[in-house]
């Protein structure tokens, strides 16, 4: 093996950003890279102005105000309407005029997607550290759903900008309306827009935020880089990662998104059905919203969020993202442990099976 694991970074250069990113499809395999500019956009930024500190909260001054950056709203809307430049920083500045207070760092609140470069390149324009921690540890679909949340810290004040220099602010005492005032709003800007939210402390992430979730993007991503082999890559992912396959198949039905929703998460259920080869020969069906959210197997739930659960193209030796997918595909079906907050009766009401339409305890809870 000869990935150079960087452990728990101190920098990010500009050649550690095609890592950072692979890693962070890992960790919500959604979109493709090539529907972003974002990645050479950011690497372009951090080769002009130089490498960002990356620092553990723990290791910072606990006072250190900081803002959490992502991107709010439609993939697919950031690939038609790219960012203009300037949006994530600029929101950061309005955010401090809201606050009346400067902000000396920023961190994601979603490590995982385009959401993981954004704090990045807001960090490279504004010249400040970028916190090793961020409030999900992968994605979910609501602002709200974070482990700052289930640790008290408001999201509110925010502030979102769209790429024509408008910017709305939003406080509220209630975070889920919070979430509904944005959706309604970033679809006005165009169907995305650049958020900096939760405006706190250092102090406050090492007691709410979900640490390292930053580097291991880097460590993860070098593995997906190097790899070709698939039986290589899923071992050196389960070394690494926890994850284990829970079966290799092919894709022989694929539903487009075209079911209601039932509940409040802003996303279109479908289904993937794989036919497992080998092993015990069942069959796999994927259930989709903005990500995988359940397998069953042979009926049976396997594996439901807060589980991570992804696709490798066997062929390819590389992820599958949800946007790849096609008829014929042979894959293998990958899940995760989320980070263990999610499994709290707390974390598990939020964002489990049941908050995805499917009232069944979750398999790690039997």
């Amino acid at each position: 093996m000869t990935t150079r694991y960087v452990g728990a970074a101190t920098t990010i250069r500009a050649e550690d950003v095609p890592a950072l990113y692979e890693g962070a499809k890992f960790y919500s395999p959604a979109v493709s890279p090539e529907k972003t500019t974002l990645l050479s956009w950011t690497t372009s930024l951090l080769e002009r102005n130089g490498p960002v500190t990356l620092v553990r909260p723990d290791a910072i001054a606990p006072e250190t105000r900081c803002a959490a950056i992502c991107v709010i709203g439609s993939g697919a809307a950031l690939a038609d309407l790219p960012p203009s430049g300037d949006e994530f920083a600029l929101a950061v500045r309005e955010l401090e005029r809201l606050t009346r207070r400067r902000f000396e760092a920023v961190y994601p609140l979603a490590a995982a997607t385009v959401s993981a470069l954004a704090p990045l390149a807001a960090a490279a324009q504004l010249d400040l550290p970028l916190i090793d921690a961020d409030g999900m540890g992968r994605t979910f679909a609501l602002i709200h759903h974070t482990a700052m949340h289930l640790a008290g810290v408001s999201p509110t004040p925010l502030v979102i900008r769209g790429v024509t220099g408008e910017n709305v602010a939003i406080s509220t005492p209630g975070p889920a309306r919070a979430d509904t005032l944005l959706r309604s709003n970033v679809d006005v800007m165009g169907g995305w827009a650049a958020l900096a939210a939760y405006p706190t402390t250092t102090g406050e992430l090492r007691r709410a935020a979900l640490t390292g979730t930053v580097s291991r993007l880097i460590n993860v991503g070098r593995l997906l880089l190097e790899s070709g082999d698939p039986d290589v890559l899923v071992a050196r992912l389960a070394a690494v990662t926890g994850c284990r396959r829970i079966g290799r198949g092919r894709i022989v039905e694929l539903e487009h998104l075209s079911r209601p929703a039932d509940v409040t998460i802003p996303a279109h259920p479908s289904s993937v059905v794989i036919d497992e080869i080998g092993g015990q020969g069942r069959l796999l069906r994927l259930e989709l919203r903005s990500e995988v959210v359940a397998v069953f197997a042979d009926g049976a739930l396997a594996a439901a969020a807060p589980d991570l659960i992804c696709l490798v193209d066997v062929l390819h030796g590389e992820l599958s993202t949800l946007d790849s997918l096609e008829p014929g595909d042979l894959v293998d079906v990958l899940v995760m442990p989320a980070d263990a907050v999610w499994y709290s009766a707390e974390g598990l009401a939020m964002v489990g099976p049941a908050s995805h339409g499917i009232p069944l305890p979750h398999p790690r809870r039997r």
